[in-house]
C-alpha cells in the first residue's frame, strides 16, 4: 500500500517540501538505479533491505534512515523474507545541505540509526494530512514547515546524542548557527558587514569566513545576498510594495543595485515577480 502526496513551493526558501509518503512494500520491491534532482530521506519503520550508492552497499533495517543526494546514482531494494515498511520526504531549499550536515547525513555517511526515530512517521503523517486537506492556494505553509523541521530536529538530536561531547565553543556548528541566526534577524540593516557577524560569533573575520564557507558551501557574503533576495521574493509575491520599497526592506537601498542582484540570483528582473509593477 502506497500513500504519497506532492507539493510545489511558491517561493525558494530555507527548507521546502517537494513530496512525501508512506509505503508498506510488497515482496521484491526495488527502486533504481536512478538519479534524483532533490534530496530524499527514507526512514525504515520495519523490515530489512539494502541501499547502494557510490559503489558501496549498505544494509538498512528498522530504525535507520538512508539519504539520497541530488545527482547521485542510487539503487535500493527490500529483503523478500522481511520487506520494508518505510516513509519518506523529498525536499530542497537554501539550507538543505546545512541542515543535513547538522544531522550528520552526507553522501559519505548516508545511512544512520535514529534514536527516537519512531516519531518521524507521525510528522510525515501530518504532512500527508495537510496536503490532502487544503487546496494548494490555501495551504498553511507554517504547518508544512513545522512538521518538516520537526523531522530534522529528530535527526539532529539523534546525531548529537551519538557523538562525544565537546565544549560548545569549539564546535564549528555553534559559530555557524549563531551566524545564521544573526543573518535572519539583522538582514534588513543595510550597513551590516561580515566583520560585524564575525565579531558577534567571536571569531577573526578571515577564519570565520573560512569556517562558514566550509560548513555551508557559500561565503557569508553570498549567503547574506541570497537570504535577502529570498525575503524580497516573498515580499514581491505577497504584497503590493514597490520594488524600491522591497529593496529597502531587505537591506539593499539602491534600486539599480537591488535589481541587478535580484536578476543575478533569481534569473529574472524583480518587476516580473512584483504585484505592483512599480520601481520606486
Amino acid at each position: 500500500m502506497r500513500h504519497e502526496r506532492f507539493h510545489i513551493p511558491s517561493l525558494i526558501s530555507d527548507l521546502e517540501l517537494y513530496y512525501c509518503g508512506i509505503e508498506e512494500v510488497i515482496t521484491y520491491f526495488t527502486c533504481g538505479p536512478s538519479i534524483r534532482d532533490n534530496h530524499l530521506i527514507h526512514y525504515i519503520m520495519k523490515g530489512k533491505g539494502f541501499f547502494e550508492c557510490r559503489g558501496r552497499r549498505y544494509e538498512v533495517k528498522q530504525g535507520e534512515i538512508f539519504a539520497i543526494a541530488p545527482g547521485e546514482l542510487t539503487y535500493y531494494e527490500t529483503e523478500p523474507a522481511d520487506p520494508w515498511t518505510f516513509c519518506w520526504i523529498g525536499f530542497g531549499g537554501r539550507r538543505s545541505k546545512e541542515l543535513l550536515q547538522r544531522a550528520g547525513v552526507s553522501v559519505d555517511e548516508p545511512v544512520r540509526y535514529i534514536q527516537e526515530g519512531d516519531g518521524i512517521p507521525g510528522y510525515v503523517g501530518v504532512l500527508l494530512e495537510t496536503l490532502e486537506a487544503y487546496p494548494s492556494r490555501d495551504l498553511p505553509a507554517s504547518k508544512i514547515h513545522g512538521a518538516l523541521y520537526n523531522i530534522f530536529a529528530v535527526l539532529e538530536t539523534s546525531y548529537l546524542a551519538s557523538r562525544p561531547q565537546l565544549p560548545a565553543r569549539t564546535e564549528t556548528a555553534d559559530y555557524v548557527g549563531k551566524a545564521l541566526r544573526f543573518f535572519e534577524t539583522h538582514y534588513q540593516i543595510p550597513t551590516i558587514t561580515i566583520k560585524d557577524i564575525a565579531d558577534y560569533v567571536g571569531l577573526e573575520r578571515t577564519y570565520f569566513t573560512k569556517q562558514f564557507t566550509k560548513a555551508t558551501g557559500e561565503s557569508p557574503q553570498q549567503y547574506l545576498i541570497k537570504y535577502r533576495i529570498d525575503q524580497a521574493q516573498r515580499l514581491l509575491a505577497t504584497t503590493d510594495m514597490t520594488i524600491g520599497q522591497v529593496g529597502k526592506s531587505v537591506g539593499i537601498v539602491e534600486l539599480a543595485y537591488f535589481s541587478r542582484l535580484y536578476k543575478k540570483v533569481v534569473g529574472v528582473a524583480p518587476k516580473q515577480h512584483s504585484l505592483g509593477f512599480h520601481s520606486t
